[in-house]
């Protein structure tokens, strides 16, 4: 099992289907050396609390997953906001309804919208 998870990259690009999402989710949880357990008591750190049965949805790719959910994980693995557009591009273009020529360009606006937000008030880059 494990050699087949360090196949699949920390990377959403590539992913085409809310399945592959997960892995690549799964990955990341992986390459950050986080547990479902710590990304869960992170994001409540972060302020933006998920349970453990929330992770565990999101990186097998189950559920009906949000973007705010999203945002939370990305929180919860440490992901910097610049960093976070890219997941939520490929987020809203893996869950988009089929046929959706719009979403691809409000994807993009909405993520970086949303990145945005993640600053704290005085700060003005992303933290490593």
């Amino acid at each position: 099992m494990s050699a087949e998870i360090t196949a699949i990259p920390a990377d959403p690009t590539g992913a085409l289907t809310p399945v592959e999402f997960g892995r690549r989710l799964r990955a990341l949880i992986l390459a950050r050396r986080r547990s479902v357990d710590s990304v869960a008591r992170r994001s409540r750190e972060a302020g933006t609390p998920i349970s453990r049965a929330t992770v565990y949805n999101l990186i097998s790719g189950t559920g009906a997953a949000r973007r705010d959910t999203l945002v939370a994980f990305l929180r919860g693995c440490g992901v910097p906001p610049r960093e976070q557009i890219r997941w939520l591009i490929t987020f809203d273009r893996v869950h988009a309804p089929a046929g959706s020529a719009a979403a691809s360009h409000d994807a993009r606006a909405a993520a970086a919208r949303a990145a945005a937000g993640n600053r704290r008030p005085g700060q003005l880059g992303s933290a490593a």
